[in-house]
């Protein structure tokens, strides 16, 4: 008949059975066929989890740093500009912008007054068609000059997203990067010691008299 188990077996089993697969993680002395490469590889295995998650790390504190910069500019922006109406005084055309890299939209003479009773006067972007005297929404700055409408949210987040993307992956390719180095140079040691032992060792493991370097042919 089996022996009853206490019920501390299990608990007190596992605690140990972990604790020694971690320091094998770290440390794989306690296998004799373990070669100093293969402890090389398993520590630098680890350096490379580690170094993913500070990338990952850093991805999410240059997101939140961005996020918050960009929101803070466009509150600052927002400050500063007014959506108010002008009239058009003119028919809509299309013009060359050179300020837009040389790309083309449509425009057509307005007018409008901002601060009150400052009139201005000038070509402004408006849908194609647009006949005169017709009501056109716009953006413009304190002065009453024409100016970008605030950018949305979603642009802010999408900044946001990009820089910590950007971050998170050059970092992750760079530590990745030296960390092959790192394992191709382990291993190029390795097998140049493995072939130094092996001339030593071979000729006693075949029967076969080793020949001195340097020793002619007859």
């Amino acid at each position: 008949m089996s022996e009853a188990a206490t019920p501390g077996d299990g608990p007190t089993r596992s605690r140990p059975a972990r604790a020694g697969r971690v320091r094998r993680l770290f440390d794989a002395r306690s296998n004799g066929l373990c070669r100093p490469v293969d402890r090389a590889r398993r520590r630098w295995n680890v350096v490379f989890v580690l170094s993913f998650l500070i990338a990952l790390l850093c991805g999410v504190v240059v997101t939140t740093a961005v996020w918050d910069s960009e929101s803070r500019t466009a509150r600052e922006t927002a400050r500063h500009r007014h959506q108010i109406e002008a009239t058009t005084v003119g028919s809509a055309e299309r013009a060359v912008s050179n300020r837009s890299g040389g790309t083309s939209r449509v425009v057509a003479p307005a007018i409008w007054e901002y601060p009150a009773a400052h009139q201005h006067s000038d070509t402004i972007s408006v849908p194609f068609g647009t006949p005169a005297d017709r009501t056109v929404a716009i953006w413009v700055d304190d002065a009453g000059r024409e100016a970008q409408a605030p950018s949305p949210e979603a642009q802010h987040a999408l900044t946001a997203a990009a820089a910590g993307a950007g971050a998170f992956a050059l970092l992750a390719l760079a530590s990745g990067a030296v960390i092959r180095l790192r394992l191709h140079l382990a291993e190029t040691r390795s097998l140049a010691q493995w072939e130094h032992e092996w001339e030593v060792v071979e000729p006693r493991w075949s029967g076969r008299p080793r020949r001195e370097r340097g020793t002619g042919h007859d």
